[in-house]
């Protein structure tokens, strides 16, 4: 037998590859378009918002096309119902499954404003309101003494009386350099109703004075090195509580005012009270 034409051979060749291909392309649509649906939408790095309510707010519906969804607008959602959420990042795991990335602001300070206690971030957005100071116990809030409010609406960063806009606006910027530093999450109290005469307290240790809030980054730089420095056993200051100046030339000052207060030294001074020597005669 005479083998075939090359022509013949080429044709043949030609049309196995072709069916091929077109086999492969109507396999992967009919896949595409069947097996490619959400049917598991999970929730990642949320402390304070309720999964719930997130994906309540999100609104996937099991069985959706993984690509017919809208993050923007699955995003905004989220945020907008959930106070704690600043940030939202929707990424697809596998052809069926769907995560929800949250990035949340932490409970910070507390006031307490037309009979309920509203939690507020480091830099002022109202986070959530309780009834109860003890309902709101396990976000380990503190309390801050602030300028007139206007409103505080939920998610929302506070708006202040009329006449102290600019103080507010100014303050806000003061608590994000602080949120923004070494001092971020270490604020166990805050006064910042008087704008010369600016207060916080650190840890329940230090009371730092800023004063005015001129050239406050350079102060507040210089209060971090010299809490560094007191805090470091070496300088035996670690156990002082005390007050730390800060002032408009960027030097610091410490007035101890007495110990930290630690379980071996209360039981200690309990110890010394039931001694013989303090018993009385």
């Amino acid at each position: 037998m005479k083998d075939s034409h090359p022509l013949l051979q080429n044709r043949i060749r030609y049309f196995l590859i072709t069916a091929f291909f077109i086999v492969f392309t109507v396999v992967a649509v009919v896949f595409f378009l069947t097996q490619v649906r959400i049917q598991t939408v999970t929730v990642e790095n949320r402390v304070y918002s309720g999964e719930a309510e997130v994906l309540d707010a999100a609104n996937i519906k099991k069985g959706t096309h993984s690509y017919a969804i809208d993050k923007d607008k699955i995003a905004e959602a989220i945020i907008a119902k959930n106070p704690y959420v600043t940030d939202v990042r929707i990424k697809r795991t596998s052809i069926s499954s769907i995560s929800i990335i949250l990035t949340e602001d932490a409970p910070r300070f507390y006031i307490e404003r037309g009979g309920k206690y509203v939690i507020l971030s480091e830099t002022l957005r109202v986070l959530a309101e309780y009834e109860n100071l003890a309902d709101c116990a396990h976000l380990s809030v503190y309390p801050i003494k602030l300028m007139p409010i206007e409103s505080a609406e939920l998610g929302k960063t506070l708006v202040f009386a009329e006449g102290y806009e600019e103080n507010g606006k100014e303050c806000i910027s003061l608590l994000s350099q602080i949120s923004d530093s070494e001092l971020s999450g270490t604020i166990t109290y805050a006064d910042v109703s008087v704008r010369f005469d600016l207060r916080f307290t650190y840890k329940d240790k230090y009371e730092i004075l800023f004063g005015a809030p001129k050239n406050f980054a350079k102060k507040l730089d210089m209060v971090i090195e010299t809490i560094e420095f007191l805090e470091n056993p070496e300088n035996n200051y670690s156990a002082a509580k005390g007050i730390i100046r800060a002032s408009v030339n960027g030097e610091t000052t410490f007035d101890p005012t007495g110990a930290v207060e630690t379980p071996e030294s209360g039981e200690n001074a309990e110890n010394n009270e039931n001694t013989p020597n303090n018993a009385e005669n």
